[in-house]
């Protein structure tokens, strides 16, 4: 196949009860742009996963012979909104893990700048906004609705 006709990755979206795949006409609908690398930074990998890169709950994908530190998928983001209160604390710990997980478009020299901000909507509802910035351009931007799930939740 030529890089041409390459239409990208499967367009996953955020749904109030998770992520979903969009199928329009159809067809299931292609991602040209960062979203679902964003979208499985942010929130895939096992749910029981901690967040830390070397943990017995990793995703079987770090696993695998030949995945680097860099190419893990530790969802550090989805491990704060499992696992702990939503509290003014947690939800700057929950906007920094979310930069932490995307770290890679840095690294890779995609971008120069993620910004993330989350803040409560309600009780147990949250919404986290991603900017991610190259040379002055914001070249992708999306705010994610997130029913934070800790137990704890207040």
């Amino acid at each position: 196949m030529s890089l041409q006709t390459f239409e990208g990755d499967l367009l996953l979206h955020d749904t109030p009860d998770g992520g979903d795949i969009r199928i329009e006409k159809g067809l299931i609908v292609n991602d040209q742009t960062f979203g679902t690398a964003v979208y499985l930074s942010l929130f895939g990998g096992n749910k029981d996963d901690n967040g830390r890169v070397e943990n017995r709950r990793t995703w079987w994908g770090n696993t695998l012979r030949g995945v680097n530190e860099n190419q893990r998928l530790v969802s550090r983001f989805q491990a704060i909104i499992f696992g702990l209160p939503m509290t003014t604390r947690n939800i700057l710990d929950a906007e920094e893990a979310a930069r932490l997980d995307l770290g890679w478009i840095i690294t890779g020299k995609i971008a120069d700048e993620i910004l993330a901000n989350g803040r409560a909507v309600s009780r147990n509802r949250f919404s986290l906004t991603i900017q991610i910035n190259a040379s002055g351009e914001t070249i992708y931007s999306n705010a994610f609705a997130v029913f934070w799930r800790s137990a704890n939740a207040v």
